[in-house]
């Protein structure tokens, strides 16, 4: 019997080999027709929120890089001397994440299920490595990146990914049953609480633990969980980012300054705040115009990174900022839609969880630049600056459409002439 289903998985194994090959023959004979073939087999028969996702993806992710170009260039000149510099590194990154997402949402559900664990088991493996002299990165007093082959890789967006599959994988056969706490409080200290902690111990990240940390709570509430787990979990959570901001003098510099305006209008702590409240200002009704901020002239320090938003906000004015906060709700409803329509609990809590994670921390980044919350760095999806970011954010993306395309079967074919 062994033998017989390792001849099997041997024989699956070969055929998918003989398949990619032949794939790239024909590419390579007729690659037009190919192209066309691979284009209808991925768009063609899909539901109309299949289209509507996939358009809005691109045109958010269009417009975060005309963002980053705009608010890079100086930082860009500084550094490097080359103003198209950063634009080139994100663009390569967006150019991979989009094949990322592409992969993935080709995949079956049943598979990406399959692979949920090994990636989460990877993700926080990379996520320890940071502890590894010469290969951990610190950055801005965080330890939070590591080096590998010359590229700096932050592992704690891809552990956020990692955490929503693991807990779909573990809570998506007991959804009935989340009163015992073996299937509901287990998970989700052993692959939500337990990551957020090690981000936190490891890389000194408030803002991205506190971030893990939001999404699980929404989605153990969403998903079920009895009131009487969440409020232990709430209340734990609460104590930990007490702990944690009180041994972190600069932490503490930013909270008090956050409730303690009229003491700290000279302090530099709210530096960022201050000229990025200016450049809203600035900004007015309409905008500058694009590439005109001038706050991005070295007035505020990651201003292509976490607070792009001010730079919407100056160069295509209050209407603009809007409307990118009009986008993330319209991504939001998209992807819930895709939730409530999914065929299989695993996809449904997967992108529930995956909701939660882009909305929750899009708004926090804003409520950030708009003087609603005090300073952490957490970037703007599908905006910001960020390899690490934009390659995670769209292959979650390209799981929310492997979901969608679980759901809509599509036919074979193509194109008629």
């Amino acid at each position: 019997m062994a033998r017989t289903t390792q001849t099997v998985k041997k024989r699956q194994v070969e055929n998918q080999r003989a398949s990619v090959a032949q794939g790239i023959s024909q590419l390579l004979r007729n690659p037009a027709q190919t192209s066309i073939r691979w284009f209808d087999s991925y768009f063609l028969h899909q539901s109309k929120l299949f289209y509507r996702l996939v358009m809005l993806i691109v045109l958010m992710l269009g417009c975060g890089l005309v963002m980053v170009l705009s608010a890079s260039n100086v930082v860009s000149i500084k550094a490097t001397g080359d103003a198209f510099a950063e634009f080139r590194s994100q663009l390569i990154y967006a150019f991979l994440g989009l094949l990322f997402m592409v992969f993935i949402s080709k995949r079956s559900v049943a598979t990406i299920q399959n692979f949920s664990m090994p990636f989460f088991v990877l993700a926080m493996l990379m996520q320890l490595a940071v502890w590894i002299p010469g290969v951990g990165v610190t950055v801005g007093g965080n330890t939070n990146w590591i080096s590998i082959l010359g590229q700096t890789i932050q592992p704690s967006e891809f552990l956020k990914l990692g955490i929503i599959l693991a807990l779909a994988t573990w809570i998506s056969p007991y959804l009935d049953s989340l009163w015992d706490w073996h299937r509901s409080v287990l998970p989700l200290v052993l692959f939500g609480f337990l990551p957020a902690g090690l981000v936190l111990v490891s890389s000194g990240d408030l803002g991205t633990a506190a971030v893990m940390i939001v999404f699980v709570l929404a989605l153990a509430f969403l998903i079920g969980v009895p009131w009487n787990f969440l409020w232990v979990f709430i209340g734990s959570g609460a104590v930990v980012f007490l702990i944690a901001s009180i041994v972190s003098p600069n932490r503490m510099r930013r909270i008090f300054a956050f409730f303690d305006r009229a003491n700290s209008a000279g302090d530099d702590t709210n530096w960022q705040i201050t000229h990025g409240t200016w450049a809203l200002a600035s900004g007015g009704l309409f905008g500058t115009g694009l590439g005109d901020s001038k706050m991005k002239w070295g007035w505020i320090p990651a201003v292509e990174n976490d607070f792009i938003f001010s730079v919407i906000g100056e160069e295509v004015g209050l209407i603009g900022a809007v409307i990118v906060i009009i986008l993330f709700f319209m991504l939001a409803r998209y992807i819930r839609q895709v939730s409530i329509n999914s065929a299989t609990d695993f996809g449904s809590v997967a992108v529930t969880g995956i909701m939660l994670w882009l909305t929750l921390q899009a708004f926090i980044n804003i409520a950030v630049v708009l003087d609603l919350f005090f300073v952490i760095g957490v970037p703007l999806p599908l905006f910001s600056r960020g390899g690490s970011s934009m390659l995670a954010v769209l292959m979650a993306l390209g799981v929310v459409l492997a979901v969608e395309r679980d759901r809509a079967i599509p036919k074979r074919g193509v194109r008629k002439k």
